[in-house]
């Protein structure tokens, strides 16, 4: 009795005296009777479903976890095509409730890590649609000289809303730093972008994120995991600084690069030395190339009579699609094709793992910028010609 007494007055305890720590989920789903609730885990590895289930006549169903480590684990719970996620820990009982559409219309309690999920989830989601629709609208409206005020107010409106969706993805990591949640937003990124921020102050959030999520969990996996991700990167950034340094004492030369363009003539990244040379990665299978080209397009008509040279390599595409994108869009700068794409030397030589990407090379030939993109790219040519 004494024993007994004792495992259910633990603080924060969990709900069985089993050695192995667990929680329970539960909820009704309305209207899904009869139906299959499957219940999925996401390590750092892979995903595995861990138990299924059959909801009752009134939409009613249970899972009982168990953990291998006294910390939080991401889940899914699965049914009709639909997923909700959880960030679930030991000793929760938590409970999910959802009608008709299950990943749009449910609600959480028992567990302010899932909660805080569900929100950042929403707003991510509602973020990408509005940058989606506006950057189709625009790849929609033609060039021409009734539609230029047209296409200059969605450029502006694309931009606004993809620095507004940064800093509140940023305030929500800071805001909730010591929640598992800030954890997963860590790695969400809007599409083809690399960073959550930039390279550099990526790495300032990452180690917020880790430092305070581990002072509720000291021995979390994912966490180790995440310190070791600082320190890898750290030693990538100290590697590729050796290298700018290197490239500024010897300024004289940078990787070739050459490639056919899309009348099939032969280019040489070298034949615009001398210039201020934009190097720029992308793929036509980018959903936003056609602001990031028109930006691009003004920088070019500013600064080309002064010397300013954009080699814009594709990636990833389809050879046909790309030389059309070319024409359509009149690029009036170099464009190149390299049909192995992420594989290829050119990508390999400065160390592009995704598009967008950019690198800025001075007239003298030294590397000054890399992943320069809106106002930090003007800012950077700016002090190039003035």
């Amino acid at each position: 009795m004494k024993r007994l007494l004792a495992c259910v007055l633990l603080p924060m305890t969990l709900w069985s005296c089993s050695d192995s720590p667990k929680a329970l989920i539960r909820g009704t789903f309305t209207g899904f009777a009869g139906d299959t609730v499957i219940l999925e885990e996401i390590t750092s590895r892979e995903r595995r479903m861990v138990d299924t289930t059959v909801t009752s006549a009134e939409g009613d169903y249970k899972f009982r976890v168990k953990f291998t480590e006294a910390s939080p684990s991401f889940f899914n719970i699965l049914c009709h095509g639909s997923s909700i996620p959880l960030i679930v820990a030991p000793g929760e009982r938590i409970t999910v409730n959802s009608l008709c559409n299950l990943s749009c219309n449910y609600t959480v309690e028992g567990s302010d890590d899932s909660q805080l999920l569900k929100e950042f989830n929403g707003f991510y989601t509602k973020s990408v649609a509005t940058l989606d629709s506006i950057s189709r609208i625009y790849v929609e409206t033609p060039e021409s000289e009734a539609n230029t005020a047209l296409r200059r107010t969605l450029r502006e409106q694309y931009v606004q809303e993809y620095y507004r969706i940064k800093r509140e993805h940023i305030g929500f990591i800071i805001s909730h730093a010591s929640s598992v949640a800030a954890l997963y937003a860590l790695y969400q990124r809007l599409p083809n972008d690399m960073w959550l921020f930039n390279e550099k102050d990526d790495l300032i959030y990452y180690q917020i994120v880790a430092d305070s999520v581990a002072s509720r969990y000291p021995g979390f996996s994912r966490i180790k995991a995440l310190r070791k991700e600082i320190t890898e990167r750290k030693q990538t950034l100290e590697l590729a600084d050796r290298l700018q340094q290197a490239a500024l004492q010897d300024s004289t030369s940078f990787p070739e690069i050459a490639l056919e363009d899309h009348t099939g003539k032969l280019q040489r990244l070298s034949d615009q030395k001398g210039k201020v040379i934009l190097l720029d990665f992308w793929s036509v299978k980018d959903a936003n190339y056609g602001i990031q080209n028109a930006e691009m397009k003004e920088l070019y008509t500013t600064y080309a009579p002064q010397g300013f040279a954009i080699y814009q390599v594709s990636l990833g595409d389809v050879k046909a699609e790309w030389i059309e994108t070319v024409n359509r869009q009149r690029l009036p700068w170099i464009n190149v094709y390299d049909p192995r794409g992420s594989a290829g030397m050119a990508a390999m030589s400065y160390n592009i793992q995704s598009v967008p990407a950019n690198i800025l090379i001075a007239k003298d030939g030294s590397i000054v910028g890399r992943n320069l993109f809106g106002d930090a790219l003007k800012n950077k040519l700016t002090e190039q010609f003035y």
